[in-house]
């Protein structure tokens, strides 16, 4: 929400992007060793668009609430850095705003921060807000369903 309100106090419009990983799913049913649910290109693309939509409702409501101008875009993609610095790129953005977790220690040497990715891969100025612990939201385990 601090992005929205950033956004207001300087009259800027926000694009916010949400990007999946490819084809992941948490729920398998093995016999003969293959997946008996793994869903099929169109339910998964349904699926993240779903999640998506309800991951941003709290930022459009709170934009809308702020007369702030809100569109998005979702991709799905292993690579979230580069989809991140394309959708800034594609919409003529000023600035990349991002929350970050900070991961530190191993984690991060292994797998690198999205923020970081972004950072190094990006000609557009890029704003990192280090997220404060107790404003992450609890983990719920994600699940989406071949069924949805």
């Amino acid at each position: 929400m601090e992005g929205i309100e950033l956004a207001k106090k300087i009259g800027a419009e926000v694009v916010c992007v949400y990007v999946a990983k490819e084809n992941q799913n948490s729920e398998f049913e093995f016999s003969d060793g293959k997946p008996q649910s793994w869903p099929t290109a169109k339910e998964y693309e349904e699926a993240v668009n779903h999640a998506a939509e309800q991951f941003m409702q709290p930022l459009r409501e709170s934009a809308e609430a702020g007369n702030v101008k809100f569109t998005s875009e979702t991709f799905i993609s292993n690579t979230t850095a580069g989809y991140i610095v394309y959708a800034a790129e594609k919409n003529g953005c000023d600035l990349i705003y991002m929350a970050s977790r900070g991961y530190t220690g191993w984690e991060n040497f292994f797998m690198g921060g999205v923020a970081s990715k972004v950072l190094a891969a990006s000609q557009i100025p890029v704003l990192v807000y280090k997220v404060k612990k107790e404003q992450v939201p609890k983990k719920a385990k994600t699940y989406i369903s071949p069924r949805i």
